[in-house]
């Protein structure tokens, strides 16, 4: 039985051994491909790295006076819709409704996940 088994690690290890040597050349043939086209990304500065998270992140802070700008017009342009609500189209209407029942059954789904998945409640 020990002769057996001796016999399957060999192959084994000898199977291993060449798939190892086939998957890592192929991963180092990629590896290269990659970071030659994309060569142009790497930073030869390395004293730039230290500022790109800062850089990141201020970026994105700076377009968000837009982004509030642009959701403060979009808000005045729903409440206008609003308030002549009897002027609405049924598809207006129907959209409308369908949004509001899509964004209650979200917070079901939020609610039955926050349960642990329990539709009878909290475990305490």
């Amino acid at each position: 039985m020990s002769g057996a088994v001796q016999n399957l690690m060999k192959s084994t290890r000898s199977l291993a051994e060449v798939a190892s040597r086939t998957i890592g050349s192929k991963m180092n043939q990629q590896y290269a491909k990659v970071m030659q086209e994309n060569a142009k990304y790497v930073l030869e500065d390395k004293s730039k790295l230290a500022d790109m998270p800062k850089q990141y992140v201020f970026t994105h802070l700076a377009e968000l006076p837009a982004y509030t700008a642009q959701a403060t017009k979009e808000w005045h342009m729903t409440k206008a819709k609003l308030s002549g609500w009897r002027e609405l189209s049924t598809s207006e209407a129907a959209t409308g409704l369908l949004f509001a029942g899509e964004i209650f059954a979200w917070f079901c789904v939020g609610e039955y996940v926050g349960r642990g998945f329990s539709l009878t409640g909290y475990d305490y």
